[in-house]
């Protein structure tokens, strides 16, 4: 068995109600993210996306620390033991 955890920041807490959750068996990010869209409806997947689909630019999904960006974005594969991170970047001025 697979077990990931992942930890939610910023506005997810918001949307989701949770700062962190355990998920069985998911092989890759982009599987992850189409069962969290399906758990917390359409307000997760609109953070998450913009109009092309592409993950907004002001969000970070963290793998383990390392931006899913710098590895193989949504095909990012998952292991057993995993930790994700998802949070909105804040910017100032």
């Amino acid at each position: 068995m697979q077990l990931i955890e992942i930890k939610f920041l910023t506005r997810f807490i918001d949307i989701t109600g949770e700062k962190n959750i355990k998920i069985e068996d998911v092989p890759d990010i982009k599987t992850l993210v189409e069962f969290l869209c399906k758990k917390y409806d359409e307000s997760f997947k609109e953070v998450l996306f913009d109009e092309n689909g592409n993950l907004r630019d002001y969000l970070k999904v963290m793998i383990n620390g390392e931006d899913i960006r710098d590895i193989n974005g949504l095909d990012t594969p998952l292991k057993d033991g995993d930790q994700i991170v998802m949070f909105q970047t804040i910017a100032g001025g």
